[in-house]
């Protein structure tokens, strides 16, 4: 079944200008809800490349792992209901390195520039209360699996040398590079050995590393990794949007509480990143016509100057 879907998406993703070229971006596509740690599995197009993610979404009964009170640290999702979270260091393991991967839309160009961006945010609480850099970004010609991992050897194609330490807000990570061979896989973690890398502690019984991760991109355009899904402040709100029928059918009706005369940008985003339809608006109520828009999974963004509310559309 997986297999079909990419093989979809991926033809579809063939004729798209401005794409993401990474599939599921915001970890929202899944097979099952999870129901502990290490469940990367549940949700699609994605896998380990080493060690054992987790997958974190507000479908779980599981509170450790339904956000916002996951257990490595209390965070509402950058976008939708969902993320992933990976240890990039652990004090009492030598090199140990949770790694996240998957298979892009389609192969890198060698020679082409691309931008790439991703949201991580440090965990925070129990164990988790080492902060650390090097994150960054791995592009492969080859897949890597748990049993199979992707070598630490103190190389990548982006990262960044800051230490992120913020438990509050989450933070994107950007940069660009120009690619020297046909990749065709995208690998998200720390992949320096341990005298490479910097770490502060910020806890009491400070163990490991934890970071979230939300919203990858990987495009030729350098504005399209800055806008999609992107945010200008941490204000996610559903109960500041109301959209009705959920799931829809012919048209969606949206409801949005804003200030008087300020106006609001409502866009619908497939799972692409790409907007699909958009309306800029002073009224606290407005109505898409569904009736063409493909079935599937999208995103319904309700955005002023100072606020973004996302909420999660099922188009029948």
């Amino acid at each position: 079944m997986k297999k079909i879907l990419y093989i979809f998406i991926q033809i579809i993703a063939l004729n798209c200008i401005g794409q993401n070229l990474v599939p599921n971006p915001g970890f929202e596509q899944y097979t099952i809800c999870p129901v502990g740690f290490s469940e990367i599995s549940s949700y699609l197009l994605w896998d380990s490349y080493s060690e054992s993610p987790d997958y974190f979404n507000t479908c779980s009964t599981n509170a450790n792992i339904s956000p916002p009170n996951s257990y490595p640290g209390f965070q509402y999702p950058q976008s939708g209901d969902a993320y992933t979270g990976f240890c990039p260091f652990h004090s009492q393991f030598q090199n140990t390195r949770e790694l996240i991967g998957a298979q892009l839309l389609s192969p890198l160009v060698v020679g082409q520039k691309y931008f790439i961006s991703f949201y991580i945010n440090s965990g925070g609480q129990h164990q988790a209360t080492i902060a650390t850099n090097k994150m960054g970004v791995k592009f492969s010609t080859v897949p890597y699996s748990f049993s199979n991992p992707a070598p630490i050897n103190n190389t990548a194609h982006f990262y960044t040398d800051s230490i992120i330490t913020d438990t509050a807000k989450w933070t994107k990570i950007s940069g660009s590079f120009i690619a020297d061979s046909a990749y065709s896989y995208i690998i998200i973690g720390n992949f320096f050995n341990d005298s490479l890398t910097d770490t502060i502690s910020f806890g009491t019984n400070s163990v490991f590393a934890y970071y979230y991760l939300e919203d990858v991109c990987v495009s030729t355009d350098s504005l399209y990794c800055e806008n999609w899904l992107g945010v200008k402040e941490q204000s996610v709100n559903k109960e500041d949007v109301t959209i009705y029928p959920n799931p829809c059918t012919n048209e969606l009706n949206v409801k949005y509480n804003n200030v008087p005369y300020e106006q609001t940008t409502l866009s619908i985003i497939d799972i692409f990143g790409r907007i699909v339809m958009q309306v800029k608006t002073q009224e606290s109520e407005y109505t898409f016509n569904t009736e063409k828009l493909p079935a599937g999974l999208y995103l319904l963004k309700a955005e002023t100057g100072r606020t973004v509310a996302t909420v999660k559309v099922n188009k029948e």
